[in-house]
This record gives structure tokens, sequence and C-alpha cells, in this order.
């Protein structure tokens, strides 16, 4: 076979056995499905970074801090169910990948993680930029490999392919996650531009890239259910299914579908989360419940309400009020989710379920209704909307939880939409609307952190449709570094930050009232002045000064860029307010 000396494995790619080794990994990534490889800059990388900026194949971006390249990662890969590539040098680069690693593992979301190293030579000796990169990431990773150093034989090529194989796949197994491979280089590490005799022939490193299976398809679970199981469940009656958190396997609409079909057969009522898809693929779903958090305050409609049976499906939802009246009940637990972990945090006593919820739907057989038991929630839920309903829209003030209420009703069809943890999650769990109108919502509810809040949002964004990130001030702020990333951004997101000047959630928690220490390490009140902040990236900033000018601003959409709006709001009125609004 005879193949032009250009493309991924041209003369510069074969200069030196650093840069084919490199040419060779960014190849067969992109033949596994890998669309996408985000670079920091770095030396020890170099080989790695060149190949993925002269691939054709793969789209490679380049973001300055290793932390929001990471979360970048991150949010692309949560949008679009593969894995993403990160490469990065020695030294405290990888580091910085940490936290965006840990959400990955608990999320579920397949990242995969390239950091080049020294060769062992170069270790334990005080060596620059040198530091101990072999399983840095511990358990929170699914695999770890430390590749050998490179040579250009052929047999040895054939184990650098077969390792990326190993590590894609893992990524996106049953228990998808994170996996880390340490590449040790010698130098030279940039191409030879002056060599006039390759390494090696592009022959031969065709030959170890055409032997691979495009893999970047989620591992199909096991269909099989546990019958005993299953016919305990569907022996009761008076039972409810809790969706929280979901990592979703499937589209939207298909995960909505078996949800429906679960709920149909048993007649059972579905209380919804606003981080899954359920709220914004409402029509049909008859026995929808999302005012939970509102009518379970109320200690008679509680007790009214009690279960004997609870099918869970995911992670819980974040509201306290449903964890708290979870755990006064004495009914059975079935906790359904696709990967092997432990869901249960209220430490009942519980029947797993690992599986799908396409599977259950599937296996499950049409039980005698309980009518006035559906028709009970219903009563509840649709007296709680009304009401909550009515104060809201009433509301003139800048109220922090009115945004989330105006968002589920205002945005456009098909909206990705990117929730910030503390207060923004929770304001969308209380008054985000059900609606048809399929919105993707998403959220870093693995670890539950304000890391990376505006890093993720635009990996969320990128390449997709025009996006939304709601967050708090300080959410933002703590990210600021994503700002420089936004250059890469291919698409939309408009920024909604919530300016109370500080953290919010502290004001709902018993530590404020601790008047001596509150405000200064709790709070944390951080007065910067966004507009400038805005100008100095370049970045549109407008200010919401009312209900009016908010609402048009989130019909329409720009289709390119990172626009800022901020609305500010006073931390301490907003708790008074959610206060009043939930008492109903």
């Amino acid at each position: 076979m005879s193949l032009p000396e250009n493309g991924p494995f041209d003369c510069l790619a074969r200069s030196n056995v650093n840069s084919c080794w490199g040419a060779l990994t960014i190849e067969v990534l992109a033949r596994l499905g890998i669309q996408t490889v985000i670079t920091s800059p770095g030396s020890r990388s170099t080989p790695l970074t060149v190949a993925a900026a002269r691939n054709p194949r793969i789209e490679a971006l380049s973001i300055l801090d290793e932390r929001s390249a990471a979360f970048y990662a991150l949010g692309l890969a949560k949008s679009t169910k593969r894995p993403v590539a990160l490469v990065c040098t020695s030294g405290s680069a990888a580091a910085n990948y940490w936290p965006a690693v840990v959400e990955a593992s608990m999320s579920g979301t397949p990242l995969l993680l390239l950091t080049a190293d020294r060769p062992p030579e170069l270790r334990n000796c005080a060596s620059g930029q040198t530091i101990d990169q072999c399983k840095l990431y511990g358990g929170y990773v699914r695999y770890f490999a430390e590749l050998a150093l490179p040579e250009a034989s052929p047999d040895m090529l054939d184990y650098l392919r077969q390792t990326l194989v190993h590590a894609v796949h893992i990524s996106l197994s049953a228990n998808a996650g994170p996996v880390h491979l340490n590449i040790p280089f010698r130098d030279p590490l940039t191409p030879d531009s002056e060599s006039s005799k390759p390494v090696v022939d592009a022959d031969t490193l065709e030959v170890a890239s055409t032997m691979v299976t495009r893999s970047c398809e989620v591992v199909p679970l096991s269909s099989a259910i546990d019958m005993v199981a299953l016919e305990r469940l569907s022996s009761h009656t008076k039972g409810i299914i809790v969706v929280g958190t979901e990592n979703r396997r499937y589209d939207d609409e298909a995960f909505c579908d078996a949800i429906a079909m679960i709920s149909d057969k048993l007649a059972w009522p579905v209380i919804a989360d606003a981080l899954n898809p359920l709220r914004s693929h409402a029509q049909g779903k008859s026995l929808l419940i999302t005012r939970y958090d509102v009518f379970l305050r109320d200690a008679h409609k509680a007790r009214e309400l009690f279960p004997t049976a609870i099918l869970q499906i995911g992670s819980l939802p974040t509201s306290k009020v449903l964890r708290a009246w979870l755990s006064s009940l004495e009914a059975v637990s079935f906790l359904l989710t696709p990967r092997p972990i432990n869901t249960d945090p209220l430490h009942r006593i519980a029947t797993p379920l690992y599986g799908d919820v396409k599977s259950l739907a599937e296996n499950l057989q049409h039980q005698r209704a309980e009518v006035n038991w559906g028709k009970l929630w219903l009563e509840n839920e649709q007296e709680t909307a009304s009401r909550l309903n009515t104060k809201i829209s009433s509301t003139d003030t800048l109220f922090e939880g009115k945004v989330s209420w105006l968002l589920s009703k205002h945005l456009p069809v098909d909206t990705p939409v990117f929730l910030s943890s503390s207060m923004s999650v929770r304001y969308a769990e209380y008054f985000w609307e059900a609606s048809s109108r399929k919105y993707s919502i998403f959220c870093n509810r693995g670890a539950n952190g304000i890391d990376g809040t505006l890093s993720t949002a635009l990996g969320v964004a990128h390449g997709g449709r025009p996006s939304v990130l709601l967050t708090g001030d300080l959410a933002f702020l703590h990210d600021n570094n994503g700002l420089l990333a936004a250059s890469q951004l291919k698409g939309s997101l408009t920024v909604i930050i919530i300016n109370n000047n500080g953290g919010g959630i502290f004001e709902h928690l018993p530590v404020s009232q601790i008047d001596s220490s509150f405000e200064d390490f709790f709070a944390t009140p951080q007065s910067v002045n966004l507009a400038k902040l805005c100008e100095a990236h370049g970045f549109y900033y407008e200010q919401i000064q009312c209900w009016d000018d908010f609402v048009p601003s989130i019909e329409d959409l720009p289709v390119s860029g990172l626009r800022i709006l901020e609305l500010r709001t006073d931390r301490k009125v907003d708790v008074v307010m959610l206060s009043e609004i939930l008492k109903i």
C-alpha cells in the first residue's frame, strides 16, 4: 500500500519516535469516535498536542487553565454522551484536573485523561516540573495505565493501539467514567522538520490504526431484571416512583417514555426533580408530581400520602423536605440505577435493581390500580401548583426564585440549561414548571460542588443549540478563569447571574444566626463589578432591572458568543420571600 505524504501520518508526524507515538494516539482516538481533544499549553505534552492540532478528524481546542479545560470537557461529555480527551503537560498541570475528575466519576461521565510525564530517569531526582503522576486520581478513575516509553516497532504500536481501545471502552462501560493514561516522553519532544528519514513508514502506522472498531457508544446494560424483586415491587398498589438526578444513557424522550410506562403499569405517581428530563417532557404524563417539596411540609398531607413501596430511580432529588419524609416511612424501597453504586443516603431497607428504565418498563406487567391513590397525589399537586403560580406571578420584586419559574415558561423550546449548585438548583426544584418544552437540564450533582460552573456550562453549550447557565455570583466568580475558555466556544451561552453579594445558601442554614462571623466566613461577599469584568474580557453584559426586561432577554437567545445577564437581589429578602411563598 502506498500513502500520500500528508494527513495524520505525514513525514513530520513520523520524523521522530515521539511524534509517531502522538500521531498514532490521536488517530486511534479519532477512529474510536472521539471528536474533541482539549489541550493546555506545555512542553512535555508537545507530541500529543501537535498531533491533535494537525489531525483533520479531531476538533482540537486549547484552554490555558487545566482546571477550566477539564470542566469544559466534562460539560461537553455530559451533553454528547461520548468521551472527550484531555491533554496536559507534566507536573502540577495534571493535579488541576482533579475536581472535574471527581465530578465525572461520581456522575458517570466519560473522560479520557492523557497526562504527559517525564521519563523514569527524571523522576524522584528534583527534576523540574515533575510530580508523582501514577494513580494520581486514586479510585476516582475507572482505569489507570502508565504507558511504556515510545517505540516505533510494529509490536509496540499495536500495544499502544490496544491500550487506547481498552481505555475508551472502559470509559463507556456500564459504570462509565473517567480513565487516566500517563504517557512518558524523552526528548526530543518537537517534530523534526529537517529530518530526511522517518522513523517508520506510513504503511506501518496505517495498519496499526485501522485495526480499530468504532466504540464511542455506551456499552449496553444487561436486560436481565430480578423477577422475584419485580413481583415484590408489583404487589403494592400504593407506591411512588422517585426520580432524581439520572445518569442518562438514552435520549430524553426514550427515558421519559420508559418512566411513563412504569408509572402506567404500576399506577404510581412520579415524583420528578428538576434535574431529569421529566418536567420538560410532561405531555401525557398524568401522574407527574413536581410540587412535592411544598405540600409535604404539611404534616397532615404528608401522613395522608404515606406509600407502602418506593421505587427510586437514580439519585434522590435535592429536596431536604422529601428526604426527611422518605426517612420517616416504613415503606419497602427499590433502588434502580444503571451503575453498580449505592444511591441510598437514607440507609433504608432497600433492594438494589441494577439495570435501566427501559428493561424495567418492558418486564413489568400491568397491575391492579388503586384509583384514589393517584387521584389524591394529583389533587395536592394541582392545588399547590395553582397557589404557587398565583403568588410568584404577582411578585414584582427581583426575587431569585422567580428566575427559574420564568425560565421554565419562556426559554425557546429545546434549550440546554445548566443549573449551578447551591441555590440555583434548589429554586429550580421548587419552581421549575412542568411543560412539554423539551429542555435538557444539566448540573454537576455528582459531588454537588460549585467548582467549574462556567466552564462546564461552556462545554455543554459547545457545538450545540444556544444554551443558558443559571448561577449565583459566588459560583460564577469561583470559576472566573472560565471566561478565558469562552474564546473556544462554538455556539452560544447566556449566563444569568443572580448577584446577591455572597453565598445565599448559607442564609437558609443555622450558621446564619452567628452574627459575629457569618458575613466574613460564610456569606463571603465579593463586591466584583461584573460589568467591568465582562468589559475586560470583551463579553456582552446587561443588568436586568425588572421582569419586563428579563422575559424578552430569554425568549430570543443569541446564536453565538457569551452573554452575561446580571440580576441583583437581596439574599436576606430572598429568604423571607421564599418562606412566605412556601406557606400555602
